[in-house]
């Protein structure tokens, strides 16, 4: 009962909602509640200067485990996880995730709080935005993470659950857009062996075709809307952060976080497929932790969208084109297999190929939003 009245007076302080910019109505933990099913856990990570609080909910009932640490050494942690991860030719990242793991992970497992679960809601505060807990060991002297055993995706907070948006399941119409801009060289690749998975519904815009203006027309049309493209990000105003495009006579080819706001979609999914789409470099060092990740993710779910698949750091455009594939695939229309679990099989995949099984190829990706979900319950 005191892990339940803690957390209720924390979701009543959230008011004016950070995470998605604007007033929420805060649930009752009982509708919460209603919303998972045996399998789901909902881990909600609270920092606090020296120590982290986790709450678990589940269908039953919900617990809360405190963890003493200070937030300077967490923050050192993440950032060494980080910078090892994006080192494809070495596996150095694996003891300190593993360590990182005993912290976040540990604790809920021996007490028991993750037994029976398949599908996990993650709600992470602060730095824990920049974390990719799909890589996360599992246990000491075993070769498994995280993604193997679990579904994961992300909420930007717990009153998420409680929204009800139904995604379509019979037709998807996509838009998959590969400008020239963004020199990346398998991205057009990308773009079209998509758009191919969704014909005849589907309008594919490579080169010079993929405009800002074409983009600002036509994303409202659409379910499924995919961006093959760099993301930027501006440190001193987040608003002018974004997505590159073409430029033409009405627009500048610089689709930014204001402008996105400024949209109205209702689109099952968005996939950022682009270099640092979640989050921009130097993070450490130059902003607040979590700042960025509400940048361009944050802004296409405030304007419509279910739900948003984005990247972590700078991927590798080859490998990525192979993960985009394998995601879509599971979600031809009628499946139902849903985003998160589509997103978790091909990580799965990729891990257990020969060319792209280090993390650096398949962690950085991550579904927030709308229970990641397009068809049944996962």
């Amino acid at each position: 009962m005191h892990a339940e009245r803690e957390y209720q007076a924390f979701l009543d302080d959230l008011g004016s909602n950070a995470a998605f910019g604007h007033w929420v109505d805060i649930p009752e933990l009982a509708e919460l509640q209603a919303k998972l099913g045996p399998p789901d856990a909902l881990v909600e990570y609270v920092l606090d200067e020296d120590r982290i609080m986790m709450f678990v909910m589940r269908a039953g009932g919900l617990r809360a485990v405190t963890l003493e640490i200070r937030q300077a050494e967490l923050y050192a942690r993440i950032s060494l996880v980080r910078e090892l991860t994006q080192r494809p030719d070495s596996d150095r990242w694996q003891k300190p995730a593993a360590s990182l793991s005993d912290t976040l992970i540990g604790p809920l497992r021996d007490a028991g709080l993750l037994e029976g679960v398949e599908h996990i809601y993650l709600v992470p505060h602060g730095m824990l935005n920049y974390l990719p807990f799909a890589l996360l060991p599992l246990d000491s002297g075993r070769d498994e993470v995280i993604i193997e055993r679990y579904t994961l995706s992300y909420l930007p907070a717990a009153a998420v659950l409680a929204q009800d948006k139904t995604d379509r399941t019979d037709t998807w119409a996509l838009l998959a857009m590969a400008p020239l801009k963004s020199r990346l060289r398998f991205a057009p690749e990308e773009a079209r062996s998509i758009s191919a998975l969704f014909e005849p519904d589907a309008r594919l815009l490579v080169g010079s075709e993929a405009t800002e203006s074409a983009f600002k027309t036509s994303a409202p049309e659409y379910e499924v809307l995919h961006l093959a493209t760099h993301g930027y990000f501006n440190k001193k105003n987040p608003l002018l952060s974004g997505l590159e495009l073409e430029a033409d006579d009405a627009n500048d080819g610089l689709l930014e976080v204001h402008e996105i706001l400024g949209l109205s979609l209702d689109a099952q999914l968005v996939t950022l497929s682009a270099c640092q789409t979640g989050l921009g470099s130097g993070f450490f060092n130059e902003i607040p932790a979590g700042d960025e990740f509400v940048g361009l993710t944050r802004a296409f779910l405030l304007a419509g969208s279910h739900s948003v698949l984005a990247s972590l750091w700078a991927v590798d455009d080859r490998s990525t084109v192979d993960l985009m594939k394998g995601f879509y695939q599971h979600l031809t229309p009628g499946s139902s297999i849903g985003k998160a679990a589509a997103l978790s099989m091909v990580q799965r995949q990729l891990r257990s190929s020969k060319e792209f099984n280090h993390p650096f190829y398949w962690a950085p990706f991550v579904l927030v939003g709308q229970r990641g979900q397009i068809a049944a319950q996962i």
